[in-house]
């Protein structure tokens, strides 16, 4: 044997054994083995290897690696890999390699074969085993393979087991069964079939104990009983079944019984779900092919699957006279059931003598096939695990039906039709809790009713709980329910009534996931977010982007996630239900420490400051508060960064919420360093969005975090970005003190660039109250501290100010020449906002000297860019660009039009500097078009705004302005 997947990878040649060096080569050359001789393309080797998301590096990996082991092989006397049609093949024959060596046993040990050619091929097979397969590969696709193989193993040990027993070799199975019970404790077949040794062996009280000692582990650990297989094997040891013997060799015939019955009683408060009804009974009661219809309903735990096809199966049941046939595939469990058990209970409903049904699973299968050929039966299977527990259990004739229920989606299935079941909506939840604990009474509290019902999450499972419950306490009223269930803590608890339970189902769902899958879930739950995007899942998952992906996917599969949408940037949103999460964050106290809850926040923010810092550079280049943030922040893959900084705005409005949920746990768990860095990145998006409500929110929880961290940097800084939001509302007394407490903190601890900011916003204070004077010596020294730092935003600023205070006092060209070296500056910024904030006051200073064309085209810039990222600012200042450039043209209708588009953008803004500026530009503009009495209106709108500004120089221009609206009004009348 040369090639080694069932255990290690290993080459042998010459006497020697390679085991390739690196786990990464060995899961390139397991990759090759699984698919000895034929060709693998060089797409199937990366998807293999990374599952979806290659490094840029991936062809030249795999080109390295195909290098190495060739030099490998051929060290060892071989050449077997070989190029061709643009991929590779590994030539190995059957005799080289373990994994087609065990293949061909197995297939000598199939269906139909005696006994002792069973066990002869078997144990040659299993020899070949050396541990897990592939145990020392790494790729994508290692883990899913390793786990089909060992449960390949692991069937094969069976047969090979009923093999022994069937040639009478109880005794020497007994030892070898309690090994294998013993690591697989909850596998039912080898109980059962130890179970039989035991009672062949004459041990029947030891039987029936190691029936009882699975009984109590299955029903203390996840609340089940054994299936059926054991439960009737328990059953014959007690009446001392002569089944139980050695069955006698000879062929197995069937005999046909009477029409099985096995569909649960309907429901009868059945409610909603037409839309989907009308779905599955399309499907059920369609014209007739050669293969059986499949109607496959899927759904999150708790939406009312079973139900729904119980109710759907007794719709269609006159048309399915042979009968119905009903299992519980127990997908949720971590011991779903076999399909070999549940073909031998549909062939006895079916009438086959229970000694005659084949031990093969191919043979009963077909045995079942048989039977069903020619009839017309209804066959419903609940609670499916995957694909491959249904296939044998499908019938091969169109004349019969199949109903499937699953948590997740079986599209490997082939059926037709699937119907996916959603939580109720607030009407059809309070019909529900009607039926169920009386119309009247729901009624009379409806207002509470729906409460319960949104606690609920409209789950039917919930709210049949909540409704039994109701019902049993006719005295309670519907208020204190909705108040028990409205406490988190105890949510779950109260959904439980006489043996339902939301938590005993979303306990099976959780233990039946794998460690990787709970722990992401769990700590998605944990955080305060309403939905995520991949990258946070990253963060707290601990897992690869391309393994987090798939981890989704497979949690949305079977509904414990799902997609809530794309946002604005084209990135996939997952949510999760409200009980999900509830039950989640429970797991997340259990299983995880509480230092351990700190580092999942703390993972969250910085990789948010990571983001958000790429995400505000992109818009306003790598300013102060990018660089605070940098100072946290974490490393980020490549391809999550660029797509925050391709979307910039979207993106983090995307995450406005993310940011909201992280901010507040950041504070709770004491992480008050990022706490407050979070903020700041937050602040040009509400600036951009004029969400100055929602900013102050998040300052005054980033006040509280910047004291309690003890860093006078923040200490400066969170409040000085109060105090701006405050000169644009108006507070500038209140502004002006707190600048310049920030001013003297920067001072004492020779923060420059951070004094630099403060001087900054004190220019923007100065030059509201009209102090020009001294706003301009305070930009000579703030541009230089910018241009040292490499601020090129700061010091863009800084030049497009001292532009703007030289246009304002009618210094035209000093305007131009400012404004234009501002613009140049902001090219070499990152960020472009800054290049079109001074884009718009070029085009003032356009408008000025004559050059109305360029104007025009300076304020269309501001005016898309504005519209498309939703500044509505920007957008006023624009549009009132656009007016005067109508204006100076003589397009009258034009200009009204821009004007009363420049009020309702500034209106829009909700910020009152912005909303003056704007009002008392557009009352002179209507004055030059002669429309006085609309110019007075508003400037009259306006004048209480600029009072509250306490800005003498826009409240004598507005005055002024007034007293000329007026004359103008007086003198027409006249």
């Amino acid at each position: 044997m040369t090639f080694s997947v069932l255990g290690p990878v290993r080459v042998r040649g010459g006497g020697a054994v390679s085991a390739l060096g690196r786990s990464q080569r060995r899961g390139l050359l397991g990759f090759l083995l699984i698919n000895a001789n034929k060709v693998v393309t060089m797409e199937t080797v990366i998807d293999a290897l990374w599952g979806g998301a290659p490094p840029p590096s991936a062809r030249a990996q795999i080109y390295s690696g195909i290098h190495a082991i060739r030099r490998e092989l051929r060290a060892l006397g071989l050449d077997e890999v070989a190029s061709s049609r643009g991929g590779y093949t590994l030539r190995a024959d059957a005799a080289t390699l373990d994994l087609a060596l065990f293949e061909g046993y197995v297939r000598q040990a199939g269906a139909g074969q005696p006994p002792e050619q069973v066990v002869r091929s078997l144990r040659r097979g299993l020899a070949l085993w050396n541990g897990p397969a592939l145990s020392d590969a790494s790729g994508a696709y290692v883990e899913a393979v390793r786990v089909h193989l060992e449960e390949t193993r692991l069937g094969c040990v069976e047969t090979l087991i009923d093999a022994e027993l069937a040639l009478g070799r109880h005794d020497h199975a007994i030892g070898e069964l309690r090994r294998l019970v013993a690591e697989h404790p909850l596998r039912e077949r080898l109980h059962a079939q130890l179970m039989l040794a035991l009672y062949r062996g004459g041990r029947r009280i030891e039987a029936l104990d190691l029936s009882r000692d699975l009984r109590r582990r299955l029903v203390e650990e996840h609340g089940l009983d054994p299936g059926q297989a054991v439960t009737e094997l328990e059953q014959a040891i007690l009446r001392a079944d002569p089944g139980l013997a050695p069955p006698p060799n000879g062929s197995v015939t069937a005999t046909p019984g009477g029409a099985p019955a096995q569909l649960p009683a309907d429901t009868t408060d059945f409610t909603g779900r037409d839309r989907e009804l009308v779905q599955a009974l399309s499907a059920l009661a369609g014209p007739r092919g050669s293969a059986p219809p499949i109607c496959a309903i899927t759904g999150p735990p708790g939406v009312g699957k079973t139900v729904f096809a119980v109710h759907a199966a007794h719709r269609v049941r006159e048309s399915h006279p042979d009968g119905q046939l009903f299992v519980d595939l127990r997908g949720a469990d971590s011991r779903p059931a076999e399909p070999d058990e549940v073909l031998a209970a549909f062939l006895r409903a079916l009438g086959v003598d229970g000694r005659r049904i084949p031990e093969a699973r191919e043979e009963r299968s077909a045995l079942y096939r048989t039977m069903l050929a020619g009839r017309r039966v209804l066959v419903v299977l609940d609670n499916v695990t995957d694909e491959s527990q249904v296939k044998p259990l499908l019938p091969g004739a169109g004349t019969c039906s199949v109903l499937v229920t699953s948590r997740r989606r079986l599209a490997g299935l082939g059926a037709p039709t699937t119907v996916e079941l959603l939580p109720f909506d607030g009407e059809e939840s309070v019909e529900l809790l009607g039926l169920i604990a009386g119309s009247a009474r729901v009624a009379a509290e409806d207002t509470e009713a729906r409460e319960v019902a949104r606690l609920c999450g409209g789950l039917p499972l919930a709210l049949r709980i909540a409704g039994s419950r109701l019902a049993a306490r006719p005295h309670r009223r519907i208020a204190e329910l909705a108040r028990r269930l409205a406490d988190e803590q105890r949510r779950l608890d109260e959904l439980s009534y006489s043996g339902l339970g939301v938590r005993a189902g979303l306990d099976l769902a959780y233990q039946a996931l794998g460690e990787a899958e709970r722990r992401l879930l769990r700590r998605l739950a944990f955080l305060d977010v309403p939905e995520a995007g991949p990258w946070l899942a990253v963060a707290v998952g601990g897992e690869r982007p391309a393994d987090t992906e798939e981890t989704l996917e497979r949690l949305t599969d079977i509904h414990l996630l799902r997609v809530a949408g794309v946002d604005g940037t084209g990135q996939i949103r997952y949510g999760m239900h409200d009980l999900v999460r509830t039950y989640c964050r429970e797991r997340m106290a259990e299983e995880e420490t509480a230092d351990m809850a700190v580092s999942v926040v703390s993972s969250a923010a910085r990789h948010l400051l990571r983001l958000a810092a790429e995400a505000r550079s992109a818009d306003r280049g790598h300013d102060y508060y990018a660089r605070l943030a940098g100072e946290l922040a974490v490393a980020v893959d490549e391809r999550t960064v660029r797509h925050a900084a391709e979307h910039a705005v979207n993106w983090l409005e995307a995450e406005a919420a993310t940011v909201h949920g992280v901010l507040r746990q950041t504070e709770a768990h004491g992480l008050f360093d990022e706490g407050w860095r979070i903020a700041l990145m937050g602040g040009w998006l509400y600036d951009i969005r004029c969400w100055a409500g929602e900013y102050r929110k998040i300052l005054t929880i980033a006040y509280r975090m910047a004291e309690k961290s003890g860093d006078r940097r923040a200490q400066a800084i969170v409040p000085a970005l109060s105090a701006e939001l405050g000169v644009l509302a108006g507070a500038l007394d209140e502004a002006a003190r707190t600048l310049a407490s920030s001013e003297r903190i920067f001072a004492e601890i020779g923060d420059e660039h951070g004094l630099a900011e403060v001087w900054r916003m004190l220019v923007t204070l100065e030059r509201t109250r009209g102090e020009h004077t001294v706003a301009l010596r305070r930009c000579e020294r703030i541009r230089e501290t910018f241009r040292v730092m490499e601020d090129h935003s700061g010091e863009a600023h800084t030049l497009r100010c001292v532009g703007q205070i030289h246009l304002v006092e009618g210094r035209v060209p000093e305007a131009l020449r400012y404004l234009e070296e501002a613009l140049r500056v902001a090219g070499r910024s990152r960020g472009g906002w800054k290049r079109l904030n001074t884009l718009y006051w070029l085009g003032e200073v356009y408008l000025r000297v004559g050059r109305a064309g360029e104007a025009r085209d300076a304020f269309l810039k501001v005016a898309e860019a504005a519209d498309r990222v939703g500044d509505f600012t920007g957008g006023a200042f624009a549009r009132l660009g656009l007016a005067h450039v109508a204006i100076e043209a003589g397009e009258r209708r034009q200009a009204r039009t821009l004007l009363a588009a420049a009020l309702d953008h500034a209106e829009r803004s909700e910020l009152a500097l912005v909303l003056c500026k704007i009002g008392l530009a557009v009352g002179e503009a209507l004055a030059r078009l002669g429309e006085l009495a609309r110019a007075g209106e508003t400037i009259e709108r306006v004048l209480p705004g600029i009072d509250g500004l306490a800005s003498p120089p826009m409240r004598a221009e507005a005055m002024a302005l007034l007293a000329r609206v007026r004359e103008g009004r007086r003198v027409a009348r006249v």
